[in-house]
């Protein structure tokens, strides 16, 4: 199976793109994996967010992309660490940002940008804006990342949302038929399998959890998620961050082992279609010795023994 180290993760407004991307991370960093979450939105800066009341000024990334030229030094003095973990660091817009605070940036500092991150960390899952058309290193990185990650809800709204913008991934560069599509926040009663087969099939479900709600809506999202609840969820963020960028296979399920039929002393096992009874086995009868039958006498002796004795012939 092979790794993918630079994922983009893309959906419309609400899918999950940013609390998905946070949770991967995460899961990688279970694996001691440095990673960069890069955080292309400017209307909703994602770091105060995640991180609220954390220091950002001169850490933005609408800074980082007005440079002269890009370093990595210059990416990694603009990173901010994700709470306790040594392993995550966050590179996004700051509180106040907006599209016109900062010059306007060309397709080719985008990829730049994106190539010197792929040597500063171990994993780069880039979370997208849902408006790419108007975000020129969204569109980049749905155009190089090694694999993206389309998030679908049950919802008309997210129908109505790809149906105007996969046109817009048409050409052969955005390799739109190898997405890899997630349904999210699948909550319980919801008929997800009509919304499966009109996506096209998905890879993976992402379940509803109220624990993931609060821990976004507290600025908690560097806790784990630790409710019985939540434990669907965890599994299919492991089976993501293991099949689509670990490379790990999956294990193999046990196979299950039928009961060796017991072994019954004086009794036989009979099969019946309705019911399954054990009888007693009969015991073989010894076999009778027959009694020989006396054999016809010939007559023509006791004529002969009449007339020994002086019968008449």
């Amino acid at each position: 199976m092979n790794t993918n180290q630079l994922l983009a993760v893309w959906g419309g407004s609400g899918a999950g793109k940013t609390t998905t991307a946070v949770k991967l991370a995460m899961e990688l960093a279970n694996h001691k994996k440095n990673v960069v979450i890069l955080m292309c939105s400017f209307t909703t800066p994602a770091p105060q967010t995640l991180l609220p009341g954390t220091a950002t000024e001169g850490k933005s990334l609408g800074e980082l992309l007005c440079l002269p030229s890009i370093s990595q030094d210059a990416i990694l003095s603009r990173c901010i660490p994700f709470g306790k973990s040594s392993y995550i660091s966050l590179l996004g817009y700051k509180s106040g940002d907006n599209a016109f605070t900062y010059a306007k940036y060309s397709k080719d500092r985008a990829v730049d940008l994106i190539t010197l991150l792929r040597h500063v960390a171990d994993y780069v899952i880039i979370d997208c804006e849902n408006v790419f058309s108007f975000d020129v290193l969204s569109a980049v990185a749905l155009e190089n990342a090694d694999a993206v990650l389309r998030l679908c809800t049950c919802d008309l709204k997210s129908l109505s949302y790809f149906k105007s913008s996969l046109p817009l991934l048409a050409d052969a560069r955005y390799r739109a038929a190898r997405h890899i599509k997630v349904l999210s926040i699948v909550k319980p009663g919801q008929d997800s399998g009509e919304y499966k087969n009109t996506f096209g099939g998905v890879s993976y479900t992402l379940p509803y959890v109220p624990e993931l709600e609060e821990q976004l809506r507290a600025g908690q999202m560097m806790n784990v998620l630790c409710t019985k609840q939540a434990e669907p969820y965890n599994a299919v963020i492991r089976d993501i961050a293991n099949g689509v960028l670990l490379g790990i296979e999956p294990e193999a399920k046990p196979k299950k082992v039928l009961p060796a039929l017991p072994v019954l002393s004086g009794k036989k096992l009979i099969k019946d279609f309705s019911l399954q009874k054990i009888l007693p086995l009969k015991k073989p009868q010894p076999k009778q010795k027959q009694k020989s039958k006396p054999e016809k006498t010939d007559k023509r002796l006791f004529d002969k023994l009449r007339i020994g004795k002086g019968g008449r012939p």
